[in-house]
């Protein structure tokens, strides 16, 4: 969900997903990622599947103009 409420797990927020999905970005040295192998990662990390909250998530860091999608090489690529 994306909007907050007091019984939300903030583990499970569009704010944290972020941050875990921008911090997958810096051990990569080309700043860019297959989207699958990106989820697997976040998925890994929160144990539990996301796939509403991770797309929300992208869909926040493009509209900050974080990252970027790759169409033809299916690629997430950070921006900076």
């Amino acid at each position: 969900m994306i909007k907050p409420h007091k019984y939300m797990n903030l583990k499970l927020s569009v704010i944290n997903i972020s941050s875990l999905i921008i911090n997958c970005f810096d051990s990569l040295d080309d700043k860019s990622i297959k989207y699958h192998e990106l989820y697997n990662k976040i998925c890994n990390e929160v144990d539990e599947e996301i796939n509403e909250l991770y797309l929300d998530s992208l869909t926040f860091l493009f509209a900050l103009g974080v990252i970027e999608y790759n169409k033809e090489e299916d690629r997430v690529v950070l921006i900076k």
